[in-house]
């Protein structure tokens, strides 16, 4: 059995603002929106400002520690984990309200309640005793930097997938539509060549064709 290991520190608003950036960088279809600028041209920075709102969210509902230090971070209350700010209904709605107006999509995929469950279920692990919040963010970068690492590729193939398939799919029937007009013709039979017969005279004589009557 594994041994559980002690929260090392108690969360902080930075930790959790780690976390949200790492979650959106996760969420596919908030990636293709900001690639393709379903929110204009700024469709980046709107990301950035949709990861501060919930953040905002989170911290300004949150109850904190008292500051002793004029140089600490907000330091959430530890009692908080079995009551988040935020339960999941809440998140969702603010996510499908900010993808509407700013990135002008309405998401039926199920990925803002997935999303949702997962920002809520981060602001909980943070807070578990048995988990380093360190590690929980720190593991959640690493995807999200894997995720943009692939990314590239996985998005230049996925946009260029459907016309290359697109392209392919054209292609085989070019291909299909030229090797069936040779079939038809090999498939015809050559006929022989008679030579002409010339007789003694230098006369050429008329040959009856085969096949007739």
């Amino acid at each position: 059995m594994a041994e559980q290991q002690p929260q090392q520190q108690p969360l902080t608003i930075l930790l959790f603002a780690r976390g949200v950036l790492a979650l959106l960088d996760l969420w596919p279809a908030l990636t293709i929106a900001v690639a393709e600028q379903w929110g204009g041209t700024d469709s980046a920075a709107k990301k950035t400002w949709l990861a501060s709102i919930l953040i905002d969210e989170f911290e300004t509902r949150a109850p904190l520690l008292p500051v002793t230090d004029t140089n600490s971070v907000p330091t959430v209350d530890p009692n908080s984990a079995n009551d988040p700010p935020l339960d999941i209904d809440e998140v969702g709605d603010l996510l499908h309200q900010i993808m509407s107006d700013e990135f002008d999509a309405n998401l039926e995929d199920g990925s803002i309640d997935i999303v949702a469950t997962d920002l809520v279920k981060l602001w909980k692990d943070l807070l578990n005793p048995l988990y380093d919040p360190q590690v929980v963010v720190d593991n959640l970068e690493k995807q999200a930097s894997e995720v943009r690492r692939k990314g590239i590729n996985a998005q230049v193939g996925a946009g260029g997938a459907e016309s290359q398939s697109e392209g392919e799919d054209s292609d085989a029937d070019e291909d299909v539509e030229m090797d069936e007009a040779p079939q038809l013709v090999d498939s015809r039979e050559p006929k022989e060549r008679q030579e002409p017969v010339v007789d003694d005279d230098g006369f050429t004589l008329v040959q009856k064709k085969g096949g007739r009557r």
